[in-house]
């Protein structure tokens, strides 16, 4: 799509570039034709923060200011057009091939947090673990389900409310709102379904009143301390350990990292695979360590073990806790189901070098970087990871992970291979 137009470039240095052109939209990018000059293509992941007003479209580029002006009566059309494709794109980066359930439900939106509140036209989108918004001229929302804590039904509207004091209040759904309430409560049960079933098959015998009541502390993604899943259901923890360490490696690794482990300081989720079934869904688990440094280790086992005596798990992550905290332990914690679900659980943008980060391949990662705060803050914590190579030589890197961490504030640990797939993470 192909609209005539005028355009300023600015730069930190030197006079704007300015002149007529032509912008054309396209899945993957924005490319400018100015006249007289080189072309310009701007893939929408680089583009870091997307505005409109006074009939004019600014772009913000990690080192330039781009706008789109002089669009006449094609202004709406380009601006809803460029906002979608934009929004698709990142999207499509930020949900990691996560499945969709239901879309192409239009809606109005009176959105507001703490700090901005707006109202717009937008489609509404059922992923498998969250609700998305693509407002016709705004960023894309996303609430994941762990996070809603009230749905509220009324007269062909809903109000949608998150624990951050997010508010979604939709309305305008017409014949669509049974379609997508029914819709949005199945999702929602699916998981909570998803969670129970793991819970019943880790605790033999407990009744599935006491799982219900587990699930609503444990939904799916989020992880908590295992002493508030005792205040619940008193031996929890002795069976969720006793369903991990099915096998002798997994128990060894385990009763390793918790030894390594303060006592009191270990929490527990369910997590569905990145990649569904592809990738397995995982008990996860966070040993928080003291000595030698305040650390966090994060490990991870498959709900479904399969039936043979070797580990499925590809690495122990190490993040240091954040200095000065009051509680380091329950601030990490909160911070961490945060930022791992903003960057939808994937490890790759964390791991990677700055070198590393620097490569063409991984561009994404590199706009992610940009958009996504909480990522930025999991790599100053991130010290390395340890892969599971061979038992003495994963207990010999787990150790010299809290070493590094003790010697070198601030500071991560090179030398670990960094590519492979998301899921060989």
């Amino acid at each position: 799509m192909k609209f005539g137009c005028e355009y300023a470039l600015s730069r930190s240095t030197g006079p704007a570039e300015t002149g007529p052109g032509a912008a054309t939209l396209s899945e993957e990018a924005l490319t400018l034709a100015p006249k007289g000059a080189l072309p310009l293509v701007v893939p929408w992941e680089e583009i870091t923060a997307f505005s409109l007003g006074d009939y004019r479209a600014k772009l913000a580029l990690r080192q330039a200011a781009l706008t789109i002006s002089s669009l006449g009566y094609q202004f709406e059309n380009f601006a809803q057009h460029a906002a979608r494709l934009r929004n698709e794109r990142l999207l499509k980066l930020a949900l990691a091939e996560e499945p969709l359930k239901k879309s192409m439900i239009e809606a109005e939106l009176a959105y507001k947090d703490t700090t901005s509140e707006f109202n717009c036209r937008c489609e509404l989108r059922i992923y498998e673990t969250s609700l998305v918004a693509l407002p016709e001229t705004a960023d894309f929302l996303r609430l994941p389900f762990r996070f809603i804590t009230e749905v509220k039904e009324g007269d062909y509207n809903m109000e949608i409310t998150g624990e951050c004091g997010e508010r979604w209040s939709i309305s305008g759904l017409g014949r669509n709102y049974d379609h997508f309430r029914d819709s949005l409560r199945a999702q929602m049960a699916e998981l909570d379904l998803f969670v129970q079933k793991a819970l019943a098959a880790a605790l033999p015998g407990v009744s599935p009143l006491e799982i219900r009541a587990l699930s609503g502390l444990l939904r799916e993604g989020r992880l908590v301390p295992l002493a508030e899943a005792e205040k619940i259901l008193p031996g929890a923890s002795a069976a969720i350990e006793k369903r991990v360490c099915w096998s002798k490696d997994d128990s060894m690794e385990y009763n390793f990292l918790k030894k390594l482990s303060a006592t009191g300081k270990t929490a527990f989720g369910v997590k569905k695979g990145l990649m569904g079934k592809l990738g397995g869904d995982h008990h996860m688990f966070l040993f928080c360590a003291e000595k030698p440094a305040p650390a966090v280790m994060v490990e991870s086992f498959l709900v479904e073990p399969k039936a043979k005596e070797t580990t499925d798990k590809k690495a122990t992550y190490v993040y240091r806790l954040p200095p000065g905290a009051k509680d380091p332990w329950a601030g990490f914690l909160s911070f961490f189901n945060r930022a791992m679900t903003a960057v939808n659980f994937r490890h790759m943008p964390v791991l990677l070098s700055e070198e590393r980060l620097a490569d063409p391949k991984n561009a994404i990662y590199t706009g992610a970087l940009a958009r996504i705060p909480e990522l930025a803050a999991l790599r100053q914590l991130y010290v390395g990871r340890a892969i599971h190579s061979g038992t003495e030589q994963w207990k010999a890197g787990v150790s010299a992970l809290l070493d590094f961490a003790a010697r070198n504030p601030g500071a991560r640990q090179g030398g670990t291979k960094e590519d492979g797939t998301e899921e060989d993470q």
